[in-house]
């Protein structure tokens, strides 16, 4: 078996990780294709734990042709946990996760129940409360249409403020992970909702994934963008990490697409547009996201995007080896383990855009082996319906060669931007979202959870407590 796993990989021109190379990958499998992009977007979802960093999926036909493995992550983002990877075994689940850090390789399965009911939030043991300055650290360079201008009016008010555990009421869960759970809550003094992101740091540490998680805070702490998640306050007990961040009630993209089946050009390019200035805005920081898939796009209640969980994301002006994101999304040197950088952003980018016209992802296959080395060739099918412009735009985006890529130059998603495609897009209307929303999410109060899933609820209280050496490793939170 192994004889034909490594011939699989040689035919397709990558090469077998090796355990000496410093290298992490992250690889989430999606659903198998179905005959419709209905189904391939359909059975995409599933009832597993969302999200560990990467994601493998195959292009899914139909609803599953749309679908990777259904990883329906927390909508603030997956939280997954690594189980040691079987060599022997070259299929991997659908709706499994594959994470190598730099210094092991280790594999996620996702299963995670939905069920749901009321609690109250409570802790016990000591905890430390810190607050999170977004606007400070490294200074955006402000284009003269203001895409990437980070401004800091923006930020809630709240973080001038004291939050406590205590002054939370937590009205249900709308996410589940290997490592913990999305809470939705609401702050008494404010009367406000926020996400309540909870992690177990046993889990987390057990998964070798505590790198991850203070990358995560990292870079939620500097970024502030209004197509991008904010974080309001962190803290953290004995026994949990916590990271308090925006609620999104319009729910995830994935789910709409799921509706749908597919997107004509205007709503897929207001979609397009927004997630482009997040991801420019990201890129000038020297911040690359590595985990675009519709999945991580929330929507808000007036119908503007947000990209969420970053727990992928990664600080650096060198090329990185970590092997993360959806297989559906992962750009040829990411396979090929020949080291990326933002251009692998782009790619992933390019994949959103023709999934949301086509209904699925370009490079599907249920098979993972067989996903690579149609994402290696790069040969792309477009559906009669694709018009001129945005098959222009795609075979630019999701060229095999990352140095001639679209995006790949200096001015980034600058270059993209002037595009046909996106010739009657006014770039500061999209930043300042003046531009209505093709799709209105049925939202009938600030708390309204109709657009998630429903979970078992769970008593954080009775979550393992962690060795006194493992809680400082989270002193920051």
């Amino acid at each position: 078996l192994t004889y034909f796993v490594h011939k699989i990989l040689n035919m397709a021109s990558v090469r077998p990780i090796s355990a000496s190379k410093p290298s992490e990958h992250l690889l989430k499998q999606r659903l198998p294709p179905a005959s419709s992009s209905t189904s391939a977007l359909s059975q995409r979802k599933v009832t597993l734990n969302k999200k560990p960093p990467i994601v493998v999926s195959a292009t899914p036909t139909s609803r599953q042709k749309s679908g990777r493995m259904s990883s329906k992550e927390s909508p603030i983002g997956p939280i997954a946990s690594p189980v040691k990877l079987n060599p022997s075994n070259t299929s991997t689940p659908t709706n499994s996760t594959v994470l190598i850090t730099d210094k092991m390789a280790s594999t996620t399965l996702d299963n995670v129940p939905p069920t749901r009911s009321h609690s109250s939030l409570s802790y016990s043991g000591n905890s430390s409360i810190s607050l999170v300055d977004s606007v400070s650290n490294k200074s955006v360079e402000v284009k003269p249409n203001h895409i990437n201008k980070a401004s800091s009016s923006s930020l809630n008010t709240l973080i001038n403020s004291q939050f406590t555990l205590e002054s939370f009421d937590t009205v249900r869960t709308i996410g589940t992970g290997t490592f913990g759970r999305v809470q939705l809550v609401y702050h008494r003094d404010s009367k406000k909702y926020y996400a309540l992101k909870t992690m177990s740091i046993k889990r987390i540490i057990e998964s070798k994934q505590t790198e991850h998680v203070q990358n995560e805070k990292h870079i939620l702490s500097k970024i502030n963008h209004p197509f991008l998640v904010r974080l309001y306050w962190t803290t953290h007990t004995n026994s949990l990490v916590y990271l308090l961040l925006d609620y999104l009630p319009g729910g995830e993209l994935f789910q709409m697409m799921r509706k749908r089946e597919k997107f004509d050009s205007k709503t897929a390019m207001f979609y397009a547009s927004e997630v482009l200035l997040g991801l420019d805005y990201l890129h000038h920081l020297d911040i690359l996201y590595r985990d675009l898939k519709p999945e991580n796009i929330l929507i808000d209640g007036k119908g503007h995007i947000r990209l969420v969980d970053f727990g992928f994301a990664k600080e650096t002006k060198e090329r990185t080896f970590t092997l993360c994101g959806t297989v559906d999304y992962l750009a040829p040197e990411v396979i090929q383990n020949r080291g990326h950088h933002k251009a692998s952003d782009w790619w992933a980018f390019g994949i959103l855009i023709y999934e949301m016209l086509a209904g699925y992802p370009p490079f599907y296959d249920a098979d993972q082996f067989v996903a690579y080395q149609k994402i290696i060739c790069g040969k792309i099918d477009f559906p009669r319906h694709f018009d001129y412009a945005a098959k222009q735009l795609l075979r630019k985006i999701l060229h095999t060669d990352q140095a001639q890529r679209l995006g790949s130059a200096k001015d980034g998603g600058e270059e993209i931007k002037r595009e046909q495609w996106f010739i009657a897009i006014s770039w500061t209307d999209v930043y300042e979202q003046k531009i209505e929303p093709p799709i209105k999410p049925i939202v009938t109060s600030e708390g309204d959870t109709a657009n998630f899933d429903t979970y078992d609820e769970f008593d954080i209280k009775l979550t393992p407590q962690a060795a006194k050496y493992e809680v400082q490793l989270f002193k920051d939170f």
